[in-house]
């Protein structure tokens, strides 16, 4: 079946939900695609409001304190009253130091998913596929011809590429012709995809029993399997509690270590350095993003983390002349890769219609 719109954006992300807001406050045409069974892409919280991708925003990133005004979010200081612990070596002892200078940093009430709710609360039901990956891109008479897994094709004047770039090149390398540049598509496939490599665990508690012993819930370790742990409780002392970390084992390993062990080890590593409470969370979370095939590549998985470093400058004229706009967070030229670069990006490309 063929579908006609006169914008097309593919991948559900903040940067399309974002675009696709803007869109609809504008009363144009257009249609959300996304390849998942829900919108949020990197941003996933849990029901309590405990965020498995990205966590924080910083003081300097106006562009998400302006969206969450916009939009009616609450958001509040990340915790960092207090000690924090350490461990250098497997047989030493977990150290206690007094409290360091953190960034000032900030967490979105209800986690970030949030924003991605209120998107899509502002958003026409009938404007957004999910569910449905993208398995080819073709261009026939100035008209993108989109086809999607379930059979159907879309076809559009204008195409918003919301994606990591590494899952781009593969669609146009694929097309029936060589729509874009050489020189474009080793770009593409030259930006890497920030945290798409990275674990994150999550073990809630009745009750954040480590703020009462004067630590700060932050914790640093170079035994693992979590490298850096951080307190991930609620904005006041009745909400959830819990301590997050992130997971220093490399993605080629982990794929080779039963889920079950990894948790296991996080839940005994919290008990080492936090004590015998931690050892007992009433529930846990655990999402690794390198098995996310939609997000997470090869590459991605082989390289050192790093940020995407895209040349906007080198190829906008052939983005223009093909009616192609790529607004993925790492597409940002300030902040690629965060939540503030992907609205700040997209902020951008509106001004531009």
């Amino acid at each position: 079946m063929m579908n006609e719109v006169e914008h097309l954006i593919i991948g559900g992300g903040i940067s399309g939900c974002a675009m696709a807001r803007q869109l609809s406050k504008r009363q144009l045409d257009f249609k959300l695609i996304e390849a998942q069974a829900s919108l949020g892409g990197r941003i996933q919280s849990t029901e309590q409001g405990f965020d498995l991708g990205p966590t924080w925003f910083w003081p300097h990133q106006s562009a998400v304190e302006s969206l969450l005004a916009e939009l009616n979010i609450e958001f509040f200081e990340q915790y960092s009253q207090g000690d924090y612990v350490y461990q250098a070596a497997p047989n030493s002892p977990v150290s206690r130091a007094s409290e360091q200078q953190s960034m000032l940093s900030y967490r979105i009430k209800g986690g970030m998913e949030a924003i991605i709710s209120a998107l899509k609360n502002e958003l026409p039901d009938e404007r957004i596929l999910l569910n449905v990956p993208v398995t080819a891109i073709n261009k026939l008479n100035n008209r993108w011809l989109i086809q999607l897994a379930n059979g159907d094709i879309h076809s559009c004047k204008k195409l918003w590429l919301a994606m990591p770039p590494r899952k781009i090149a593969p669609l146009f390398l694929a097309a029936d012709s060589r729509l874009l540049s050489d020189a474009l598509i080793a770009h593409l496939q030259a930006q890497q995809t920030w945290m798409s490599a990275q674990a994150k665990f999550v073990a809630v508690y009745d009750n954040a029993f480590w703020r009462q012993t004067g630590l700060s819930g932050q914790g640093f370790s170079r035994v693992g399997p979590m490298v850096e742990i951080n307190d991930a409780s609620g904005a006041n002392s009745s909400s959830a509690a819990a301590l997050f970390g992130f997971i220093g084992i490399p993605a080629t390993q982990r794929q080779s270590i039963d889920e079950q062990q990894i948790i296991n080890a996080c839940i005994a590593q919290l008990g080492k350095l936090f004590g015998e409470a931690a050892l007992a969370p009433i529930s846990t979370h655990y999402t690794d993003w390198a098995s996310n095939k939609f997000i997470s590549s090869s590459a991605d998985i082989a390289e050192p983390s790093q940020h995407a470093h895209f040349d906007k400058n080198r190829f906008n004229a052939e983005l223009k002349e093909m009616n192609l706009g790529l607004i993925g967070a790492e597409f940002s030229q300030n902040e690629p890769g965060y939540i503030a670069g992907a609205i700040d990006h997209v902020n951008e490309q509106v001004d531009n219609l």
